[in-house]
C-alpha cells in the first residue's frame, strides 16, 4: 500500500509529522518534497504517483480548499477510485474550513479544534491536546482495512484499459471542434474595453466591468460555436487547472483567437503563438493543446497590453 498525501504547503509542518507517524507504522507515503527533483515535470510526477498510490489522504484547511493543485490531485484520485486504482480517499480536517462538495458524503477526521505547538528548531509541530492519537489510530485502521494488494501487472492493465478507451471517446465526441489558430491579445486597453462594454450592455450579471475577460473567436467558427455574448467559457492551457473568459463575438479574420491577458497568464498560454486548439461546444471549454511557435512576423508589437498581441 502507498498513501499519497494531498495538502497545501502552508500545512507542511503537520504533514511531515503525519508522514513520520505513518512510516513508523510501516505505511509507505508519497510526499512531493521527498520525491520531486529539479527539472521534473510536476504534472507527470503527480499523475504517476497518484496512479501508483492505493490511498489518498487529503489534508483540509482554508489554504488547501483554495489550492488548484489540491483540487487537481483530488479530481485525479476520484477518477482513479472509479477505476479501482485508488481504494480509498480519507479527508482530514486540519484547520476549520468548508468541506469540498466532492467529499461531503465521506466521514472525515477532525483535528480543527486540537491545540498544536511548533517544535523548537524543527520543521514539524506537536499536538498538546489528546485528539490526534485517536484520529491517527482510526486513520491507520482505515488504511489497513481497505487495503487490498493490486500487483504491478494489474495496475498496468487498468491504466492500459483506461487509455485504450480514450480514442473511442474522442471518435464519438461530435461536439469537439479542432483547429490550429494564432492566439493574440488586445494592443490597447481601449480595444479590450470596447468588448467589455459590449458584453456589459447585453449582460447585467456583472458587478464590475473589470470582471469581464473578453474572448473573440475566428469568423470561421460562426457556424460551429453558438455561444451567447457574455457567456462564460472555461480555458485550459499548460497547467492542470483551468481559468475562464467571456465570449465577446467573432473576429473579421479566420485564424486568430483574442483572449484577455489575465486569462492567458492564469494558464500559461502566450500571445503571438500558434496553438492546436480544441473547442468543446457543449461543455463550453477551449483547450490550448500544443504550441507551435511564434506568428509569421516573429516579433511582438511594441505597444499595447504589456506588449502582447494585435488589435482585435
Amino acid at each position: 500500500m502507498k498513501v499519497f498525501i494531498s495538502h497545501s504547503s502552508t500545512d507542511k509542518k503537520f504533514v511531515r509529522m503525519l508522514k513520520d507517524a505513518l512510516l513508523e507504522n510501516s505505511i509507505q507515503t508519497w510526499l512531493d518534497e521527498d520525491q520531486l527533483d529539479l527539472g521534473d515535470s510536476l504534472v507527470t510526477k503527480l499523475e504517476s504517483a497518484l496512479d501508483t498510490s492505493s490511498h489518498l489522504v487529503i489534508i483540509l484547511s482554508p489554504s488547501a480548499v483554495k489550492s488548484d493543485w489540491v483540487k487537481y490531485e483530488l479530481k485525479k484520485a476520484l477518477d482513479n477510485q472509479r477505476t479501482g486504482l485508488v481504494q480509498k480517499i480519507i479527508p482530514i480536517k486540519y484547520r476549520e474550513c468548508e468541506i469540498p462538495e466532492e467529499l461531503a458524503d465521506l466521514l472525515h477526521a477532525d483535528l480543527s479544534n486540537e491545540v498544536v505547538l511548533p517544535i523548537h528548531n524543527s520543521d514539524r509541530i506537536k499536538f498538546i491536546s489528546n485528539g490526534f492519537e485517536g484520529v491517527f489510530l482510526k486513520l491507520v485502521r482505515a488504511i489497513r482495512n481497505s487495503s487490498k494488494e493490486i500487483n504491478k501487472d494489474e495496475k498496468e492493465e487498468i491504466i492500459k484499459s483506461i487509455k485504450s478507451t480514450e480514442p473511442l471517446i474522442e471518435k464519438h465526441s461530435r461536439s469537439i471542434h479542432r483547429g490550429n489558430y494564432e492566439l493574440i491579445g488586445y494592443n490597447t486597453i481601449e480595444s479590450r474595453l470596447k468588448h467589455q462594454k459590449a458584453i456589459s450592455s447585453k449582460n447585467d450579471s456583472f458587478e464590475s466591468i473589470e470582471e469581464i475577460r473578453p474572448i473573440l473567436l475566428p469568423a470561421s467558427l460562426k457556424s460551429v460555436a453558438k455561444f451567447k455574448i457574455g457567456e462564460k467559457i472555461e480555458i485550459e492551457g499548460n497547467l492542470p487547472f483551468a481559468t475562464y473568459g467571456h465570449f465577446a463575438g467573432y473576429r473579421v479574420d479566420d485564424l486568430k483567437i483574442a483572449i484577455d491577458k489575465r486569462t492567458r497568464d492564469a494558464v500559461l498560454i502566450r500571445a503571438r503563438r500558434y496553438y492546436q486548439v480544441e473547442i468543446d461546444i457543449e461543455k463550453k471549454i477551449i483547450r490550448f493543446v500544443n504550441e507551435f511557435g511564434p506568428g509569421p512576423k516573429g516579433k511582438i508589437k511594441s505597444s499595447g497590453e504589456n506588449n502582447f498581441g494585435l488589435a482585435a
